[in-house]
């Protein structure tokens, strides 16, 4: 085997690589991951998906401000203030104006936010550009890139799909590491209804994801106000689902927590309002049926919402509202009747409290829970 100086005269040109002994490595120390939004966004690169005209731009550009202004992202993270760019390449400039009149008040010191509209392809001069850019601004930490299709290098249609979409993402990993900055980089979503890995939502091939350093995946139905979103990446040590929610009048998205306990109270409440304006005892697939959801799912989660009180079981498979609801939607109005009647006399002899024990008493005996309120009430 040829020891180093064996080695031809132009292998002494080359810098060799570096290698540590396991002792090395153990015994170093670094410092500790920088955050754009904490929990959220980390240095590094992440692919930031979501679908056409949801609301994903209006969140990333959201995101920039906060960290410009050093104030709270999405209504629950307090960043710390630093340099934020925002390569807006699918909007110009009379669109973004309108954007920050609707974000940032007049009285917000913007200095910090910095924008383009147009840049250069990351393979025609584009990765320099950035790389002097952040060079001038060491202060910054996040870079919003809206959309990668604009700025990725065409396609030569002579190559894999894989390879071309992984070197679309990799110019952006040593640039993220070496200024210890979060670039994101926004994406469209694929035609798949549902696939099952959050990954595979990315419009394209693996290659995207498995050149990025995290993603952040934005879900919402048309028309909702809620919407989803996962995290996962190098950084983040479990993967994270929120629930965030739209305000129209402020143009923000806010966490309003954990995705799947939004989705089972969410749930929860839509079952409480189909067995409520039901005639009668109403089984779990009929309950599927008026809320279009898979008859499984309403079949477990009315058997759990059985056994919490939400609902009574009357006969086999058929529910009606259960104990805890009667005072949260009936016993209520038994109270509020009661209280205005209760001082005139001989209008109501029961009290409150008993008004709502023979509500309760009647709904045992079998009667539906608007009839037990109307029947106390003396009501027609």
């Amino acid at each position: 085997m040829r020891g180093y100086e064996d080695m031809p005269p132009e292998w002494h040109r080359r810098k060799p690589p570096i290698g540590y002994t396991g002792n090395e490595l153990r015994d170093m120390e670094f410092p500790p991951v920088r955050w754009a939004v904490p929990d959220i966004l980390p240095s590094g690169v992440t692919l930031f998906g979501g679908r056409e005209k949801m609301g994903k731009s209006w969140m990333a550009f959201g995101l920039c401000i906060s960290v410009a202004t050093g104030g709270v992202a999405l209504g629950t993270k307090q960043v710390e203030a630093g340099d934020a760019l925002y390569l807006s390449l699918e909007d110009g400039k009379r669109r973004l104006h309108r954007r920050v009149k609707k974000l940032a008040g007049d009285g917000a010191d913007l200095g910090r936010l910095h924008l383009f509209t147009d840049w250069a392809p990351i393979n025609e001069g584009g990765a320099e550009d950035l790389d002097a850019w952040l060079t001038e601004h060491p202060q910054t930490r996040l870079v919003v890139i809206d959309t990668l299709e604009r700025i990725r290098p065409r396609s030569s249609g002579r190559r894999n799909m894989y390879d071309e979409d992984y070197e679309a993402v990799q110019p952006f990993v040593p640039l993220a590491n070496e200024h210890d900055v979060a670039i994101v980089l926004v994406h469209h979503l694929n035609q798949q209804s549902n696939p099952d890995d959050p990954f595979d939502w990315f419009s394209g091939s693996a290659g995207l994801v498995a050149a990025a350093e995290g993603i952040l995946l934005f879900r919402r139905k048309r028309g909702d106000g809620d919407a989803y979103l996962t995290i996962d990446g190098k950084d983040i040590e479990e993967r994270t689902e929120l629930a965030a929610k739209w305000d129209p009048l402020a143009a923000t998205w806010t966490i309003i927590g954990d995705a799947e306990a939004h989705r089972i109270s969410e749930t929860r409440a839509a079952i409480l309002r189909t067995v409520a304006d039901a005639d009668g005892p109403v089984g779990p697939t009929d309950v599927a049926d008026a809320l279009d959801e898979a008859a499984n799912k309403i079949k477990q989660r009315m058997y759990q919402m059985s056994k919490d009180g939400d609902l009574r079981v009357v006969s086999r498979g058929q529910y009606v509202m259960g104990t805890h609801n009667l005072h949260n939607l009936h016993n209520q109005k038994v109270t509020e009747v009661m209280e205005v009647m209760g001082g005139q006399e001989g209008n109501v002899p029961l009290s409150a409290d008993e008004g709502n024990e023979r509500v309760q008493r009647l709904i045992d005996e079998g009667m539906r829970p608007d009839l037990a309120v109307a029947e106390v009430l003396g009501e027609d």
